[in-house]
């Protein structure tokens, strides 16, 4: 008998924790959101705080696989996605950023 499992579409497995790839705009990044993140139990809601970097995870407790003794974790690890195609509304918006902001990411 060979068994051969696939991978998830959407979790990568650590022992009995969850990995997520958790994709944010950066302005959900910049100023926090409300999102949902999909479980093997459905979407559950999480609070992004404001200033959330790329790379940073997020542990939800209990939402991995089930182990002894109880569950494992899911976590969330964030990528700053950017669109790839601008309008010219959403690239003027960018370039006025540029302009006004004095926050230097390389400082």
């Amino acid at each position: 008998l060979n068994v051969r499992l696939e991978r998830h579409p959407d979790f990568e497995v650590e022992g009995s924790d969850l990995l997520y790839d958790l994709a944010l705009a950066p302005w959900e990044a910049a100023l926090g959101a409300k999102i949902t993140i999909p479980t093997l139990e459905g979407q559950v809601a999480v609070r992004i705080p404001a200033g959330t970097a790329g790379g940073k995870k997020l542990r939800l407790r209990g939402q991995g696989l089930p182990q002894k003794g109880g569950r494992g974790d899911l976590h969330a690890e964030v990528r700053i996605a950017v669109p790839e195609t601008l309008s010219d509304k959403e690239r003027e918006l960018w370039e006025e950023l540029q302009a006004t902001s004095t926050w230097q990411p390389r400082d």
